[in-house]
């Protein structure tokens, strides 16, 4: 079974390198879009630096670590799954999601993950350029097992982020408009952006639990810094498993109503 899915997934992304090369101009600009984006990010932490050794406890060199983590899961999501948050509501308004429910596939799997942007590998490779180059400047010597435990965090953060943003998308089977997920989903990236030490009280407790932003980036870089070893990946792992089964739980609920909504 699991090697179905993943025959199938290497047709996505073959289906999406050939169309990326059919549309070089929206290549090039997404390239020159998401440098941007990385540069404004990395230059309000200079600009913060300027002013502050601190900002809670980290000093530059390991905020500039945390942000260039924060662009590689984004940039993940960008090539795999942004493209799905912007036409899920279109595809539910016009009935598109019909010929997703017809394949003998499951419709979450065929939905979340068929959407592959695939133009934008090139900024995932900018993004880690970034990142390895923020780890080359920490002074604090790390061991393997810390960069290896830090990598295997981004990676389950950037398909936390999805389970998320999806769970919130689903909201269309109830409200019939993405518009307030969306709003949500950028007024996150905000939250993401900045570390979780700056929060405190409910606010803190809810970007951890309820709509994790905070775990994206700023969990991970804390468990480099402070080299906790294992127990915070099983602990990510926990959350990504909740919002797993979250997803399906909302899928199938929302399907039944999608359903009756076609007569």
């Amino acid at each position: 079974m699991l090697w179905r899915y993943v025959r199938i997934y290497m047709n996505f992304l073959r289906f999406a390198a050939s169309r990326a090369m059919q549309f070089r101009a929206e290549l090039l600009f997404r390239v020159v879009m998401d440098a941007v984006f990385y540069s404004m990010f990395l230059g309000f932490y200079e600009i913060l630096y300027s002013h502050t050794k601190f900002i809670g406890v980290w000093n530059h060199s390991q905020a500039m670590i945390f942000i260039s983590g924060f662009l590689v899961v984004d940039a993940l999501q960008m090539t795999f799954f942004a493209d799905m948050y912007h036409s899920f509501q279109q595809m539910y308004r016009l009935g598109a999601l019909d010929h997703y429910l017809t394949k003998p596939i499951s419709s979450w799997f065929f939905v979340g993950f068929r959407h592959i942007n695939f133009g934008s590998l090139i900024n995932v490779g900018i993004a880690v350029s970034i990142l390895t180059w923020a780890l080359s400047r920490y002074s604090v010597p790390l061991s393997w097992q810390a960069y290896l435990i830090y990598g295997i965090m981004i990676l389950m953060a950037s398909f936390l982020y999805f389970l998320v943003i999806f769970a919130l998308l689903m909201s269309v089977f109830w409200t019939e408009s993405t518009d307030g997920a969306l709003s949500i989903y950028f007024e996150g990236v905000n939250f993401a952006t900045r570390p979780h030490h700056i929060f405190h009280g409910v606010i803190k407790g809810v970007l951890l639990s309820i709509v994790p932003f905070s775990v994206f980036a700023s969990i991970p870089a804390q468990a480099l810094f402070d080299d906790v070893g294992w127990s915070s990946v099983l602990h990510m792992l926990a959350v990504v498993i909740g919002f797993f089964l979250l997803n399906h739980w909302l899928w199938e609920r929302g399907l039944r109503r999608y359903a009756s909504a076609q007569g």
